[in-house]
C-alpha cells in the first residue's frame, strides 16, 4: 500500500511538474500593437469580398447586388454578436454593458473556433433564408457558405494573430 502511495504521489508531483499552466490573474492586459479593433475594418472589407464571391459563383445566386447586401448583413450580426456577448459578459466586472470594454479589454477578442461556431450560427440561416430562391443549386449554396464563412474566419485568426500582440 505504502508503494502505491509513493507511486501515486511521485506521478503526481511529475504530472504537475511537466504539465504546469501559467496562469495570470493581472488585470492589466495590454495590446503591444494594435488592437483588433483598428484592423477589424480590413478584416470586414476581405470578408465580404471572398464571402459573396464563393457565394456567387460557387453557391451559384443570381443577383450579385442582392448577395452582397444580404451577405453584408449576416457579417454585420455576426461580428456584431460576439462583442454583444462578450459585453454582456462584462457587466459584473465593469458595472455596466460596455461594447467598448468587450473589443479593447483582455485577450479574449482573440478569433477562436467558438468565433467560428457563432459565426455559422448567425451567418447561414440568414444568408441561407434569404437567398435561397436566388440559388440554383441548394447544396453547392450551403457549401458556399459554410466554406467560405471557414476560410474567411481561418485568415482573419491568422491576420489577428500576426498583426494583434498583446501581453499582460
Amino acid at each position: 500500500m505504502k508503494e502505491k502511495a509513493a507511486t501515486t504521489f511521485l506521478f503526481t508531483i511529475l504530472f504537475v511538474l511537466m504539465f504546469a499552466t501559467v496562469s495570470n490573474a493581472n488585470s492589466s492586459w495590454h495590446w503591444v500593437t494594435v488592437s483588433p479593433l483598428k484592423v477589424l475594418p480590413f478584416a470586414v472589407f476581405f470578408t465580404l469580398l471572398i464571402e459573396t464571391a464563393a457565394v456567387v459563383f460557387v453557391g451559384k445566386t443570381v443577383d450579385i447586388k442582392k448577395t452582397f447586401i444580404v451577405v453584408t448583413l449576416a457579417n454585420i450580426f455576426s461580428f456584431l454578436a460576439p462583442g454583444f456577448f462578450r459585453a454582456y459578459r462584462f457587466i459584473p466586472t465593469s458595472g455596466a454593458f460596455s461594447l467598448y470594454a468587450a473589443f479593447n479589454k483582455g485577450p479574449y477578442y482573440i478569433i477562436l473556433t467558438g468565433y467560428l461556431v457563432l459565426t455559422l450560427l448567425v451567418e447561414l440561416p440568414v444568408v441561407y433564408f434569404s437567398l435561397r430562391k436566388e440559388a440554383r443549386n441548394k447544396w453547392s449554396f450551403i457549401i458556399s457558405i459554410i466554406t467560405s464563412n471557414i476560410i474567411t474566419t481561418v485568415l482573419v485568426a491568422i491576420c489577428e494573430r500576426q498583426i494583434c500582440i498583446g501581453r499582460w
